[in-house]
């Protein structure tokens, strides 16, 4: 090995690098790594200042170091890192980070895909749509139409998505992936209270690399990606990669067999970035995507009205569009359920070193538009073929400071966010074949809101080995919910027959969110930490089907007090990493979709606030390099939640009261000390050898993963119609390449014991409904990287 003992103290002299360390970025889109050194021989104190800038320039040292230098780096160090994301580890909290050869070898293709890699991580769409919920931690809300917060902010290039269902159709030329639980939001962007996704792209390289990859599956899916990286001049260099999805539809239709669930997506992303100087980096980013899949139909759990069975073939369905129900919504009358969504945004991200401070300055612009037929009761029968459309825009600007006081001792980071958000939804149904309701109905609204927050976070050196930590995060959120109406129309003529507008309503959130933290380093390889956060996600409005007034009024913001302990930990020159947490969550006014009654029109449909339950559990994370060529590793996560004070509307019982007497009367049952039925046990593990040059020139890599997913009761204290089983999948590849060569080929299988499984249910009227999980898959994928 050569040592760097020289070269480190270069660095930290050299004004323009401000201390940040050498970073390792591989040929091609696939990988770019942090590189870390550790601080064991640092004894001089302005060493160690240098290190602490460092870190809390992490980001913007990682963005520079990617904009100016070649893909090519090597980094030396006096100990070789055998794990990516070294400086992760000399920070608290327990976050799961993903490199872009993961995300690969794992064939996560969507947002959902991350869930199989992350410990108590959920990521679930809603009734067959093309919206993500996350769920971490057991923290999370069901949001079908997208009108509401999450309680798990998704992060692209530092921009927080507040519509979840923006989130999707990104997942291509990523860099890496972060995956934090817990509330956040005290360094940058927006407060919520289950934590965070953040998702980085690959940004221009310096010298000129271009690539392919092609991946080919069963069901006639394919995958195609990209990517063009090159210097204009010395000091702009600009990046064009995209994504193409074809195929994999393994759903039929119950009676005519015909195959849904056909792929059809396209993305493209374009980056500039600009370096006016030594202190000054620019990036302009612009996404733009398009999915017109087939959609993800259901199939039949429980048929309330007894019009057919339980599906016994999971992959099966129906559906049947009215040609009046087509020609009102200006749709094919041969439509398949499907998606039409359009997305597109544009990102300025501006570097500066002000030699005091780091500034970041953050705008972004997002607009998506969206129209998805579903069949919700996944019949023939119409009594719940949907229509959803969106029109929503955000634009967004975050400023942060950065930087280092009291003779080094001090980190701290201060910063502000603003967004404005305009929304309009329209939620089409048709319940021509639903008893009493012989119409096509459509609840429409419209929602302006706005946010804004202020942010500190200070890390004070008490010693060289104990750190003390304090955040604090401001946010006033005003939403409005208006132009609420319903209407209806005769499936004939289609004329209107009923209207009812709502009056405006509006909500306004202006809470603190904050923590307190303290981080011992016990020896260079091992840290202990410990804190507790304060997290608060804003309130919202129910857009469903508004048929009430009470049901437009809104629900109140939901507030979470999570402790958590954990440690950090590398053995054996780097070759054992364990980590380890425990957290305890003190969750107040849950945001949960559930019912209310309304005197003088009976029970409906609404978010309601849980007023306590508790949530706890443990994660823990191995990775091991044992030999030479060999990788182990194996996530577990446990969570259980509990319900402390809840009562529920027991739907039945008003309704069989109101049979019996003519009367409303709100009659609940207590769930109190009831279990709230989060997946309690996720595990995956990961197996990978790479073999010795063979034929002299060649290598080969066997590679084996699995997860396991613990059973989940969508319903508190739910039938069996209402649990999604748990389920454990097995996949693997051989992957076949030069030593140093450009191309690869792979041979691949997922879910290779073929297992049927259950990934999400909703109850849509008047069908208990469940999404099926993939069939087996086995393919081949070829890239070639020049």
């Amino acid at each position: 090995m050569i040592t760097v003992r020289a070269e480190r103290q270069k660095r930290v002299m050299n004004h323009a690098f401000r201390g940040f360390l050498m970073v390792s970025v591989c040929t091609g889109c696939l990988s770019v790594a942090n590189a870390a050194v550790t601080e064991k021989d640092d004894k001089a104190s302005h060493k160690r200042g240098a290190v602490k800038h460092m870190a809390v320039h992490a980001s913007s040292a990682h963005r520079d170091a990617v904009a100016r230098q070649d893909p090519e780096v090597i980094s030396v160090t006096k100990a070789r890192r055998s794990f990516n994301f070294g400086a992760e580890q000399r920070k608290a909290g327990n976050t799961t980070n993903l490199t872009a050869e993961d995300l690969v070898i794992h064939h996560v293709t969507t947002v959902e895909d991350i869930q199989n890699l992350v410990p108590n991580l959920t990521i679930q769409t809603e009734g067959g749509s093309n919206v993500p919920d996350y769920y971490l931690r057991g923290i999370g809300m069901q949001d079908y139409t997208q009108n509401n917060m999450s309680s798990v902010m998704t992060y692209f290039d530092d921009v927080p998505y507040t519509i979840t269902a923006m989130s999707s159709g990104q997942m291509f030329d990523v860099a890496s992936v972060g995956v934090e639980p817990g509330p956040v939001g005290f360094e940058h962007g927006l407060a919520d209270t289950g934590g965070e996704v953040r998702i980085t792209t690959n940004d221009p390289t310096k010298t000129l690399h271009y690539g392919v990859s092609e991946d080919i599956a069963s069901y006639a899916r394919s995958k195609t990606n990209f990517y063009v990286s090159a210097p204009i001049t010395d000091r702009l260099q600009f990046r064009v990669a995209g994504q193409m999805l074809q195929g994999g539809a393994f759903r039929h239709n119950r009676d005519t067999g015909e195959s849904i669930g056909r792929a059809n997506e396209g993305a493209l992303r374009g980056k500039l970035a600009w370096q006016p100087d030594d202190k000054t980096n620019i990036k302009l980013t612009g996404n733009w995507s398009q999915d017109s899949s087939e959609a993800q139909a259901g199939f039949i759990l429980q048929d309330n009205n007894n019009i057919l069975p339980r599906d016994q073939n999971i992959y099966a369905t129906g559906w049947d569009l009215n040609p009046q129900y087509a020609k009102i919504l200006g749709i094919s009358r041969n439509s398949k359920p499907s998606y039409n969504d359009m997305q597109w945004s544009v990102n300025l991200n501006v570097d500066r070193d002000l030699g005091w401070a780091h500034l970041a300055l953050i705008s972004a612009f997002q607009q998506q538009q969206r129209h998805e037929y579903i069949d919700r009761d996944a019949e023939a029968y119409r009594s719940g073929d949907s229509y959803l459309t969106g029109s929503m825009n955000v634009f967004s600007q975050e400023a942060r400071l950065s930087g280092v006081a009291l003779h080094d001792r001090l980190q701290w980071v201060a910063g502000m966010y603003y967004n404005r958000v305009r929304a309009t939804g329209e939620n089409w149904y048709d319940y021509t074949d639903r008893p009493g309701k012989n119409y096509f109905q459509n609840s429409i609204h419209s929602q302006p809101q706005q946010d804004f927050a202020q942010f500190v976070n200070l890390n004070y050196r008490l010693t060289p080995k104990l750190h003390l930590i304090f955040g604090l995060e401001h946010q006033s959120d005003d939403r409005q919910f208006k132009n609420d109406s319903v209407f209806r129309y005769n499936p004939t003529t289609l004329a209107k027959t009923y209207t009812q507008v709502f009056a405006d309503h509006g909500i306004l959130t202006n809470q603190f969110s904050g923590k307190v933290g303290i981080n011992y380093q016990v020896q260079p390889n091992v840290l202990l930490y410990a804190d507790i956060r304060r997290g608060v996600k804003p309130g919202g409005f129910t857009a469903n089907t508004t048929l009430t007034e009470q049901q437009a009024a809104g629900f109140k913001p939901e507030w979470l007090m999570a402790y958590e302990v954990g440690f950090k930990s590398e053995f054996f020159n780097h070759r054992l990493r364990i980590n380890g947490a425990a957290f305890w969550d003190s969750y107040h006014d849950q945001q949960y979709f559930s019912y209310i009654l309304v005197p003088g029109w009976g029970t409906v449909g609404s978010y309601v606030n849980v007023p306590r339950s508790h949530i706890f559990g443990t994660e823990l994370s191995v990775s091991l390099h044992p030999v030479r060529g060999l990788t182990l590793s194996q996530n577990v996560g446990f969570q259980r939640g509990t319900y402390d004070d809840f009562q529920i509307l027991n739907v039945q019982a008003v309704s069989a009261h109101y049979k019996a007497t003519g009367q409303w009367a709100s009659i609940t049952d207590s769930y109190n000390g009831a279990d709230m039925g989060i997946p309690k046990l996720t595990l995956n593990g990961n197996i990978s050898y790479e073999t010795r040059p063979v034929f002299k020139n060649y290598t080969i890599t066997l590679q084996g993963d699995y997860s396991y997913r613990g059973a989940q009761d969508t319903v508190p204290r739910g039938t069996g119609t209402y649990l999604l089983p748990a389920y454990f999948l097995m996949n693997g590849s051989v992957t076949f390449k030069p030593v140093g060569g450009r191309w690869s080929v792979s041979a691949y299988a997922t879910n290779i014991l073929n297992r049927d499984y259950i990934v999400s249910r909703t109850l849509a009227t008047t069908v208990n409904m469940g999404i099926s999980g993939q069939p087996r898959f086995v393919g081949g994928r070829f890239s070639y990287n020049f």
